[in-house]
């Protein structure tokens, strides 16, 4: 009758279950929260690493569109004194990569749409527009990539255009 007895207090003591149930629901737990937490670096950064890009691409941009304005600006002085401008030629200077990924300029130059476009890997996060503008000249619309230094705002008189080559 004893044997009879321990077994049941044995088998109704659940003081051994709860530990172990505790202890893998706590283990769980932790493992849970710290994919979640990894996972949460990885989105923070590739946010930090688009808005490096978006800065950088503002910064571009704006130096474009400033150096566009500079010259139908002295073109346009320039034929309001009588003048004639030939040429004028100014070299972009853009890096080759831009958070170690390539990107592409494209020169809009729709009359109601003059912008400056910047897009890297062809996702919306990392799309910059920048506006010009421009009174004595028409900018003729050109997509550049990345990769190369070479890249020239070059004004032809005969044509009466800004040409990105």
């Amino acid at each position: 009758m004893n044997r009879k007895i321990a077994t049941m207090k044995f088998t109704r003591d659940e003081r051994a279950v709860s530990l172990s149930v505790g202890f893998m629901l706590t283990l769980a737990i932790t493992l849970i929260t710290t994919m979640v937490l990894i996972s949460s670096f990885y989105t923070m950064m590739d946010r930090a690493e688009h808005t490096v890009m978006r800065d950088e691409f503002e910064i571009h941009g704006n130096d474009i569109s400033l150096q566009i304005s500079n010259i139908d600006t002295a073109i346009q002085i320039t034929n309001n004194a009588g003048g004639r401008v030939e040429s004028i030629t100014y070299q972009l200077i853009l890096p080759d990569t831009i958070a170690n990924k390539q990107y592409s300029v494209e020169f809009s130059g729709h009359p109601g749409t003059k912008e400056i476009i910047f897009e890297s890997e062809g996702r919306e996060e990392t799309k910059v527009k920048v506006a010009y503008t421009t009174n004595a000249v028409n900018v003729t619309p050109t997509k550049l990539y990345s990769g190369s230094n070479d890249f020239v705002l070059h004004y032809n008189a005969t044509s009466n255009m800004l040409e990105i080559h």
